[in-house]
Formats: C-alpha cells, structure tokens, sequence
C-alpha cells in the first residue's frame, strides 16, 4: 500500500510528515528498549546455569508488530530453563530507501483511514491508482541478504550482533541563501532640452532637399486710387449757380438715391449762406426729418427758432389727419391749397433768396390728373419767380406721365440725376444733365451717403 503524498493538500501533508517523524521517533525508542532488556535476560541465563528449576511461568516479552514471531509459540514449563528468544534482524546494509518504505507502510497501517482534512475537504483514501511512475519495493535489498537468527535455538550464545544503526537525525533543511542585495544607483540628472529644441513628434520639419512647386506669378492687381472727398459745397461748383437764382431745379432719383439727404444738405448750406429756407416735406413725418437733419449736422432747431427755416407738413395731410406743425398742407393733394402754402410761406421772406424744398412731388403727380398738375404747377412757379425764390423739387421721372416728364425738363433750368452704383452698396453717382436750359457736358460726379455727414462727394 502507497501513498501518494504529493496530491494531498499542503496542511494534510505537513501533519502527515509530523505523524511519521514522531511515530519512527517512538519505534527505535522501543526497540531499543527490547534490546537491552534481552541482553540483561541472556546475562541472568549465562549466570545461573545449575540453578535449581522452578515451577514459576516465565512468559516472553511481548512481541512488536514489525518483528518476527516464531510461528506458534509456547510457554516453557518450569523444570527447564527459559532462554530469551531474540528475534532481531540485522539491519540493511546497503539500501535504506528500501527499510524506510516499509517503515512508512507499517506506520500508515496504523494511522486511521477514516481522518478528516483540516481544511475541510472530503476524506482522500490511499491508494495507488493514477500513479504511473510506481515501482513497488522489493522484500529485500539486492546487494546483501538479511541474516535471521532463530530465537528457539539452545546451546552456545551466538556472537553479539552489531548495534543497530541509529536513525538518521533529522535535520532542518539550510535557509535559503539570501538574495543577493542589489546595488541602487541614484539617477542621473537628466538634462531638460529647451522648448525651442523640441521637435513636433508627429510634424517633422519638411526636408530642405525636397523641391517645392513653383509658384504661380500671378499679376499684380491694380491698386485702387485712393478716395479724396470734398465738401458738400462742390454741389454749387458743378450747378453753376443755377441753385441760387430764381427759377425750377428737378432732382431725379429713385426712391433711396438719396434725393433726401440732398435736400437736407442743400438746407443747411442755405442756411449758412443767410438764405432762408422753406421745406415741404411729403415722404417723411417732420419729427423723422429733423432727427435725420441733426444726424448729418445739419441741426435746423435754431433756425427754426428765428423763423429761418420753416417745415411746412404735407406728410399727415395723406392720411386725413391732423397736424400739430405751425406750417402744414390743410390738402395733400388739392393744388390750391399747395399753392396757397408755398406762395403765402415764401412772402414772409420779401426781398431776400428765399430757398422752397418740395420732397418729393410724386405722391401729388399719381393723384393730379397731368394737365391740371402742369397748368398748376406752372402758375405757382410765375408767382415764387417774381418773389425771387429757387423751387428745387425731387420727382422719379420713371413713375411720372410723359407729359409732366417732358414739362418738369422743358421748364426747369438745372436738371440732375441721381442713381445708385450696382458695384459698391454705398457708392452713389450725380450727373447734372441741363444746366442753364441746356444740355451740360459735364462728366458724372461720384458721392456717398455718410451716416454723420451726409452727402459726401469722392475723386
């Protein structure tokens, strides 16, 4: 029977080893006890051999369960005297591996099969299946047989045998050698490379041996002259005075042209001249214009407090309201009452330039019937010419009847053009088309609407 100790759990195979060691302790301890006790029994027989014989029962020690027994043994009678059987085996000489082997089996046959694990596992039976490698021991060694001495034989004392080796002492195993202490070196100081010297780790610079495409010449663009502006008083220069003597001047211009900003800038250059200025306004409420005014720095509030400048309200009027404006059109559309406003307004100013502003007259053009708007208009233009006063209008000829287009140009003595430039949003072009009654030569003037100046003209 074998034990195959080494697919029992670690703690059940400690206590095993335990087991073994403490019982192979207690075995030699016994049988050298059996030994001294059968030398001193041969010593007291050898001593008294004529002793008288006893009727007194001497029994033999009590055989271990390893040992020999003679087979059917049997107690001597008193008459003869009692030799000590000896039943010792001599040792092996040669191979140990083989009396220790059968040293553990007769120790495991001892120990219970039944023991339970400490750690709690099932009970594991010994036993030899699954062990390949196996050899059983041999009875005996090999090398020497084993001499066994019959213990029932009498006569002369056989030779002493030889004092039984002693165990081999069980030594702890050495510690294991100390791992060997590794020298730490302290790190070196590692040198910090400065920002600059970093290189982009997924960007490496671009090889200076690679050949780099050509570049395309491309014509250099004209640059643009610069814009010089001029002051707004260049509208004068180009009218050619036909803006300070009496008589019809005609703005043309769709609507944002910026036919108002014109007429809020001819105001303020008249009023600085010393001209009073009267302005009849129909596109816009007088509050909205003279916040407009104020914008351009053409503020008319002090001039409207000397009765300079007058704002005369044609812009409720259209809608059937009433106006809250000292100088009003009591009727947008009926010419009488147009008349009335600009003859009786103008009269105020007799013997000085005075300057009448109509913005605009195409609300007055698409509700009066063309001939009684021409006849109108031209009475009222006899009667402001002998007071000496300029009538500058603003009209879009393109919604106005044939007729009156051909009227307002005939009659007028400066007609000027206003238009937008497609190219530049803020860019406008001014063109005097007739001056002094005839057609003008003079090239197109280029301007812009400034939000804090108003009309500016541009080179």
């Amino acid at each position: 029977m074998l034990v195959q100790l080494t697919g029992l759990d670690p703690i059940w195979t400690l206590f095993t080893v335990i087991g073994i060691l403490t019982l192979f302790g207690k075995k030699k301890k016994d049988e050298k006890e059996d030994g001294q006790n059968g030398e001193a029994s041969t010593t007291m027989a050898a001593s008294t051999p004529n002793s008288p014989t006893t009727s007194t029962l001497i029994q033999p020690p009590p055989a271990q369960a390893t040992s020999p027994t003679p087979p059917n043994p049997s107690p001597l009678n008193a008459p003869s005297s009692y030799q000590l059987q000896r039943t010792w085996s001599a040792p092996p000489q040669g191979d140990e591996d083989s009396s220790l082997s059968r040293l553990l089996q007769s120790l495991l046959k001892d120990m219970p099969s039944d023991a339970n694990s400490i750690s709690g596992d099932p009970p594991r039976a010994f036993t030899t299946e699954g062990i390949s490698e196996w050899v059983p021991p041999r009875a005996t060694p090999t090398s020497r047989p084993m001499v066994i001495v019959p213990g029932g034989k009498k006569g002369a004392e056989p030779d002493n045998p030889a004092t039984a080796p002693s165990p081999p002492a069980t030594t702890a195993p050495p510690p294991p050698p100390a791992p060997p202490v590794r020298s730490v070196r302290p790190p070196e100081p590692v040198e910090q490379t400065p920002k600059d010297a970093l290189q982009p780790k997924f960007f490496p610079p671009p090889s200076t041996d690679k050949s780099e495409k050509p570049i395309r010449n491309e014509a250099p663009k004209r640059p643009s002259p610069p814009k010089v502006s001029q002051s707004f008083d260049h509208i004068f220069e180009i009218t050619q005075g036909n803006l300070d003597s009496p008589g019809l001047v005609v703005v043309n211009g769709v609507q944002g042209s910026g036919k108002t900003t014109l007429c809020s800038g001819l105001a303020s250059s008249f009023l600085k001249q010393g001209s009073p200025c009267v302005f009849v306004t129909y596109d816009k409420a007088p509050g909205a214009l003279r916040e407009q005014m104020k914008k351009i720095g053409a503020d008319p509030s002090e001039a409207e407090s000397q009765y300079r400048f007058l704002l005369v309200d044609g812009f409720s009027a259209q809608s059937d309201s009433f106006s809250f404006e000292p100088y009003y059109v009591e009727k947008a559309f009926d010419f009488d009452s147009i008349q009335e406003a600009l003859v009786k307004n103008s009269s105020m100013f007799i013997g000085e330039k005075t300057k009448i502003l109509f913005d605009s007259i195409d609300p007055v053009v698409a509700k009066v019937a063309s001939k009684d708007f021409v006849k109108k208009l031209g009475e009222t233009l006899d009667k402001l010419r002998d007071s000496n006063v300029t009538l500058v209008v603003t009209v879009d000829l393109s919604k106005a009847p044939k007729d009156v287009v051909k009227w307002l140009e005939d009659t007028a003595s400066c007609v000027i053009d206003l238009d937008k430039d497609d190219s530049d949003p803020n860019g406008r072009e001014l063109k005097v088309r007739k001056l002094n009654g005839s057609a003008s030569k003079l090239d197109t003037e280029t301007f812009e609407i400034d939000s804090g100046k108003g009309l500016v003209f541009v080179k």
